[in-house]
């Protein structure tokens, strides 16, 4: 079930339970990481999932536990700027059969950090119903823990709360109809670019 209320603290990772015990993924710095998400909701080309939904990859030190200006954007998707549907990020994940890649920064401090996936469908965001959140940007995020190694020093870059920079978008849309294409703003900074600070 996605997370509809962007004051939840759900909204981080679509759960309560922060404690994380699961093994950690180890990658290298710099490496790219693959993202896979369950044939459960991705079965066929626009069949569970609506073509139009933009990805956001953040990133966090495991102990902080997502609290707090503590997530770093790493990595986002809307679309290549084609008026298909078939150009937005949740239409090339369901096309490449449930995966997407990017790169983890090869410059951060090595460590184990939260990976926050998320996908947002905003297919109804502009007809948002704030009295009970039955319409507007539905989102879809999870977390995994990650063990990045790598012998560089840099801090994640630009943290933020997830709660404070999705919480503007409670009182607007996230989804404009444009006459060529559809806009989308993401919430939160620019992405995580290489070079230290």
């Amino acid at each position: 079930m996605p997370v509809v209320d962007v004051q939840s603290t759900d909204l981080i990772c679509r759960t309560h339970d922060m404690t994380y015990k699961a093994e950690p993924f180890v990658i290298e710095a710099g490496q790219d990481i693959r993202i896979t998400w369950s044939k459960e909701k991705m079965t066929s080309p626009y069949t569970g999932i609506d073509p139009v939904e933009p990805c956001v990859f953040w990133l966090s030190p495991l102990e902080k536990k997502g609290v707090g200006k503590v997530w770093s954007k790493i990595h986002e998707y809307t679309n290549d700027g084609g008026e298909d549907a078939a150009n937005w990020c949740s239409a090339k994940i369901v096309n490449s059969k449930n995966y997407y890649d990017f790169t983890i920064p090869g410059e951060i401090i090595p460590g184990k950090y939260l990976l926050r996936t998320e996908i947002i469908d905003i297919i109804s965001a502009g007809k948002t119903n704030y009295a009970d959140f039955t319409m507007g940007p539905h989102f879809y995020s999870n977390c995994l823990v990650l063990d990045i190694t790598g012998n560089d020093t840099a801090p994640l870059k630009n943290p933020v709360s997830i709660i404070d920079v999705y919480k503007p978008y409670y009182k607007k849309p996230f989804y404009v109809e444009g006459t060529k294409n559809n806009l989308f703003k993401l919430p939160g900074p620019a992405p995580y670019t290489t070079g230290k600070p």
